[in-house]
């Protein structure tokens, strides 16, 4: 990837974020086209140190086990508990042991 690849341009409000970590460990996070995002991550993919990582998640009162946390949030706003479009976030933080429950459920990590 050159430098005439990635032209200048001011990006005022986008979902796409890369966040670049220096050697110092100190984080900067840069808003950026969809098109500069997807040159950047296909261009660094091959040199991705851990992989994507999904785990199982079950909810202790119903036995139901989820593929991760996204499915168990979708399961969670279908069944009236919340509208909360970020709510796999609160259920992951109950299988990390940060919080006792999400939306009147417990929640753990299947292995």
């Amino acid at each position: 990837m050159d430098n005439t690849t990635l032209k200048e341009e001011k990006v005022q409000y986008s979902n796409y974020i890369v966040r670049l970590q220096e050697k110092n460990n100190s984080f900067n996070s840069y808003r950026v086209s969809k098109e500069l995002f997807f040159t950047i991550k296909n261009s660094v993919e091959p040199y991705r140190s851990l992989p994507p990582q999904m785990k199982k998640v079950k909810c202790i009162e119903t036995g139901q086990i989820f593929r991760n946390a996204y499915e168990a949030m979708n399961w969670v706003v279908k069944n009236g508990k919340t509208d909360n479009n970020n709510a796999y976030v609160n259920i992951k933080s109950v299988c990390n042991k940060r919080r006792k429950t999400a939306y009147g459920y417990h929640w753990e990590f299947v292995n």
